[in-house]
């Protein structure tokens, strides 16, 4: 039967409200559910700014739903803590828990205890049921005569009360951004090529989350799943080559999952300057050295060919009584040597050597130093390559046989 207004006026006297009360901000559920029997039903006191208590419905780790919710027509319904529960066909006698996608169990309205009503809310039966996904659930629950169909996915129907998209939801999330030099990449059509990715995930207020990032899309720099995320953090990325790319935020427990795609453009044209890995150069106790001989070469990236002048740019810092001088492209030792022009296809590199003279009795140098080449063309940008030259001392050990 219908709740009498001697009911009412309890409820609105504050008569039946719990004994406990937790802060609203430390549930993890807000917004509002629809009554078709009772009117608006409030998941969190955050919902209403002039609520005098502190209440709310917190999603636990294993999926069960505990706290209180708010009616004005019908006061405290109390989700976990229940016993003694109905029978309804497709119904399941536990409390409310979520379980995957579906939401199974009973609430209840605390105030119809020896009121003439039962006050239960079936979350699923036969034909009906609430479902949660991508944190915010849907569809409806039953209670009954007084309370009747409740929809937990609902629109304004009351500008007073809310606006927008009303609907119950989990006010903890998992969220992920895709950012490069501190700009967001989300949302954004095409990014240069190159582009190095840093993944930032955020969660809130989900105590048993877990939580994987992937890349969904083929092709393109490999990428290796991050799993077992359980808290906010990021992950810097390998640089990006051309192709189509889309990454998925994908968590359980509860079941959150959010794509971000975007397309990465062709790799421009231009080139790079390359050698080995540094040379010696071997003083044998006379105050001339000659370094080993290096070989600089050019490698075009998407379709540069136009030819390439390499020049000295950097040299060692200056040092007493002693001088540099450089060989490239098999030319004359010179404290500043011509250029030398490579022209495509680049599949013969130039020759590079350093020299270092001093004076009797000079301090030999024994410290590695460096020299910069310097290439430049048309139609690029320039690039620049640093060679490690290291000193090695040799002195002969004679011996009279």
């Amino acid at each position: 039967m219908k709740h009498s207004s001697f009911l009412k006026a309890l409820i609105v006297l504050g008569f039946l409200v719990p004994s406990f009360a937790l802060a609203g901000s430390e549930h993890n559920m807000a917004g509002w559910a629809w009554s078709s029997g009772t009117g608006w039903v409030s998941f969190n006191s955050t919902n209403e700014p002039s609520a005098t208590a502190d209440y709310g419905v917190n999603m636990n780790g294993d999926g069960t739903l505990t706290g209180y919710a708010w009616s004005s027509g019908i006061g405290w319904i109390k989700f976990g803590g229940l016993s003694g529960f109905p029978s309804g066909n497709g119904t399941q006698a536990v409390n409310a828990q979520v379980n995957g996608n579906n939401v199974k169990g009973w609430a209840k309205a605390i105030a119809a205890d020896g009121n003439g009503w039962d006050g239960w809310i079936s979350l699923s039966g036969a034909g009906y049921g609430v479902k949660f996904s991508n944190g915010a659930f849907s569809g409806y629950a039953w209670g009954s005569a007084v309370i009747g169909w409740v929809q937990f996915d609902v629109s304004a129907q009351n500008p007073g009360v809310c606006t927008g998209n009303c609907g119950v939801i989990l006010s903890g999330g998992a969220t992920f951004d895709i950012q490069s030099n501190g700009a967001s990449l989300n949302g954004n059509n095409t990014v240069p090529y190159g582009t190095v990715p840093t993944f930032t995930w955020s969660i809130s207020n989900l105590p048993s989350v877990n939580c994987a990032l992937s890349k969904t899309s083929s092709g393109g720099t490999a990428f290796n799943t991050i799993s077992g995320i359980t808290s906010s953090g990021s992950s810097t990325g390998s640089p990006l080559i051309s192709g189509p790319y889309t990454f998925s935020f994908d968590c359980t427990n509860p079941t959150i999952s959010s794509q971000e795609s975007f397309t990465v453009a062709s790799q421009p044209a231009g080139f790079s300057i390359g050698s080995t890995e540094g040379i010696r150069i071997q003083f044998l106790g006379v105050p001339t050295a000659v370094s080993e001989q290096d070989s600089v070469f050019v490698t075009a990236t998407g379709g540069f060919s136009n030819p390439v002048t390499v020049s000295v740019t950097g040299f060692p810092a200056p040092v007493a009584s002693t001088t540099f001088s450089y060989s490239l492209g098999g030319g004359s030792f010179s404290s500043n040597p011509a250029p030398v022009v490579l022209t495509s296809p680049y599949n013969v590199g130039t020759s590079f050597k350093v020299r270092v003279v001093q004076q009797a009795n000079a301090p030999q140098i024994t410290e590695p130093f460096t020299v910069t080449l310097t290439g430049t063309a048309s139609g690029a940008s320039s690039a620049q390559k640093t060679i490690v030259v290291t000193p090695v001392t040799f002195n002969p050990l004679y011996q009279e046989h």
